[in-house]
């Protein structure tokens, strides 16, 4: 029989890992003390030049609007991308990590992730973003793991309550909305391109930039870079989107887009019900189970206008192109006309000819 009395923090004082009254065997430090938020400034060639991805000041925007507290961010390169400092200021960044390693000048996922698994256990953000581009879809996957922690993909909406985030996305192909929360530290999430518009930056803020020397455990060695997809094309970076929906009923009618889009300088995309059809991959879907996206002007030609369509469109403008007069897409329209959508199309491109 014990004579202990509950006085050991075991209740067992034959217990030999016995510890004094009130002091417990492990302290959740991460828990106590994590604060801010943690971005990577993903970068993209532009020509021969590196520019912030779009979708950074976005996620950035959106971190300072959830949280008054640091935001930090992290980037790779070499002296090139010492422009981008300021940028990154303008928009919210207090702390500017530079990740210095020559090797590190090329993408390399795993070294990218465990650099930024590196520099989170260092600082200790509640909080780490990542756009849900093809490199974050695969860098926050492996960094997630390295800190033993959870990740939430492609997020459409972010809230937060204190410190907690509550992380909103899609699920079952887009029929439910999921909202998710973590319950450690740090909580992280991608964010779908085109969710959250860009900020107003703040060219007089400044901020601090660190160059953090770092050397990965292990490295792959790159021999080559091909594109297996010289096709590929990204609607999240366009100005201008001319967009086909289940309204069009010839398929020839794709090509009278891309007709269009040249003499615009426009990309086109599609909703749900064209994929469906085989007529577009899924990366030209625009909605709740496709792509965000916020361009300058949006034409949307025979697309009724889900709600599930709607959530993915962000556009300065919105023009709408549809037999239909009572069409859902009309509620988020600029402009409406009213009529065939593939005929007006082919008057468009016929102006252009004139």
């Amino acid at each position: 029989m014990s004579d202990c009395n509950g006085s050991c923090s075991s209740g067992n004082c034959s217990d030999p890992n016995r510890l004094p009254p009130g002091i417990l065997s492990q302290y959740d430090i991460n828990q106590d003390t994590a604060s801010g938020t943690l971005i990577w400034a993903e970068t993209v060639l532009d020509g021969e030049n590196l520019r912030l991805h779009r979708s950074v000041p976005e996620i950035t925007g959106k971190a300072r609007e959830l949280d008054d507290d640091r935001l930090f961010a992290v980037i790779f390169g070499n002296n090139d991308v010492r422009p981008l400092y300021d940028e990154l200021f303008s928009y919210g960044v207090d702390s500017l990590y530079h990740i210095r390693n020559r090797d590190l000048e090329v993408y390399h996922p795993e070294a990218y992730a465990e650099a930024i698994a590196d520099l989170a256990d260092r600082i200790r953000p509640a909080t780490i973003l990542m756009c849900g581009t093809p490199k974050g879809r695969e860098v926050a996957p492996l960094t997630a793991a390295m800190l033993h922690t959870g990740l939430t993909a492609d997020c459409t909406a972010l809230e937060s309550e204190g410190r907690l985030l509550m992380m909103t996305r899609p699920a079952f192909g887009g029929n439910i909305i999921a909202t998710i929360s973590c319950n450690g530290f740090p909580q992280m999430a991608t964010v779908r391109p085109g969710t959250f518009g860009t900020p107003k930056p703040h060219v007089e803020r400044k901020g601090t930039a660190i160059n953090r020397p770092f050397t990965p455990s292990k490295l792959k060695h790159i021999i080559d870079v091909e594109y297996e997809n010289e096709k590929f094309v990204d609607i999240g970076d366009a100005d201008i989107l001319i967009s086909l929906g289940n309204g069009i009923k010839d398929i020839s009618t794709i090509k009278e887009a891309e007709e269009l889009a040249l003499h615009l300088g426009a990309k086109v995309s599609c909703s749900r019900a064209l994929v469906e059809k085989g007529w577009f991959p899924h990366s030209r879907q625009v909605g709740q189970s496709g792509r965000n996206v916020s361009p300058k002007l949006y034409l949307a030609f025979g697309i009724s206008g889900s709600v599930q369509h709607r959530t993915g469109v962000h556009a300065d403008k919105v023009v709408a192109i549809n037999n239909d007069p009572d069409a859902p897409i009309h509620e988020i329209a600029d402009i409406s006309i009213i009529g065939d959508a593939s005929a007006i199309m082919k008057k468009m491109n016929s102006h252009f000819h004139d």
